[in-house]
């Protein structure tokens, strides 16, 4: 009798863990922050099972605001709940960094982006130097070519017309208000995000500091590595879940 009682409760016992396990990952829920001027097809190859992906809609800037303050309106304008995690991908990985400060997410990913100005590349600190973002035109940020695939690291036809459709439809005053305001970012807090970044990103090449690196990655990995990128987040989120 005594037997039977003990697998019984024993079954009762694997079946709360696996209710438990199953409740966690229903509720699991994966904020979105895509690039500059991008909307959610930026995440088109990033698939995570068992992980409800919210995007993140950006919100028209104020001229006179600067990044953290974008941020802290861009978050008041949505709602989290008391637990979330967050992925951030290149300007989307700045504002990520701000909502951290906010209130600190249980993952935290940054995706081809930088935690501070000064992991720029010399010749964009060059640049911003000499507030050459002040006067290059908008239309030759927005055009798709052979200058752009090089430096977005994309080669198939179809990430080509994907980049092109992008950049055709960024919002001119954001992207130009954006720029200024990366410029003057100020950031000198530090979180225990995790960082991927790609190996062959040549618009924001950081070496250092990087928890997983994606061989080949150029700064549209997000989508052209979308699967690599899919099982690195499954596996931390689903590892912290269940210790």
């Amino acid at each position: 009798m005594k037997h039977g009682k003990l697998i019984q409760e024993r079954s009762l016992s694997v079946k709360n863990k696996d209710r438990k396990k199953s409740k966690a990952k229903e509720e699991i829920k994966l904020y979105c922050l895509s690039g500059l001027g991008v909307d959610k097809r930026a995440f088109l190859n990033f698939t995570p099972q068992n992980i409800e992906l919210i995007h993140i809609k950006w919100i028209e800037p104020i001229s006179s605001e600067t990044l953290e303050e974008y941020a802290n309106r861009l978050y008041k304008s949505i709602e989290i709940g008391s637990k979330y995690n967050l992925i951030g991908v290149s300007f989307g990985g700045m504002i990520a960094v701000e909502f951290s400060k906010i209130k600190k997410p249980e993952e935290l990913f940054l995706v081809s982006t930088v935690t501070n100005t000064q992991e720029f590349s010399t010749i964009l600190k060059i640049g911003i130097n000499l507030k050459l973002q002040k006067i290059i035109p908008s239309f030759l940020l927005k055009r798709s070519n052979y200058i752009t695939h090089y430096f977005f690291g994309i080669k198939t036809s179809t990430d080509k017309r994907l980049l092109k459709k992008i950049l055709k439809e960024t919002n001119t005053i954001f992207l130009k208000w954006a720029i200024n305001s990366i410029a003057e970012w100020k950031n000198n807090d530090e979180y225990l995000w995790t960082r991927i970044h790609g190996t062959e990103d040549r618009i924001l090449p950081v070496k250092r500091n990087i928890d997983y690196k994606i061989i080949g990655g150029g700064h549209f990995m997000i989508v052209t590595h979308g699967k690599e990128i899919t099982k690195i987040v499954e596996k931390q989120i689903f590892n912290r879940i269940q210790t």
